[in-house]
């Protein structure tokens, strides 16, 4: 298997998941949902989880 490619496959699937995060954002914001109300939604998921 040649792992030269491997760099590049991560960047591609980071690239992809910086444009779900935007679509999403962008969904709670046409939603009238706020940035704020979205991080604080995400920092007590993260917490429960841990």
């Amino acid at each position: 298997m040649d792992k030269s490619n491997q760099g590049d496959n991560g960047e591609l699937q980071t690239a992809e998941l910086d444009l779900e995060w935007v679509y999403l954002l962008m969904s709670a914001r046409n939603a009238g949902i706020k940035a704020d109300e979205i991080r604080q939604f995400f920092n007590e998921k993260m917490l429960q989880a841990m």
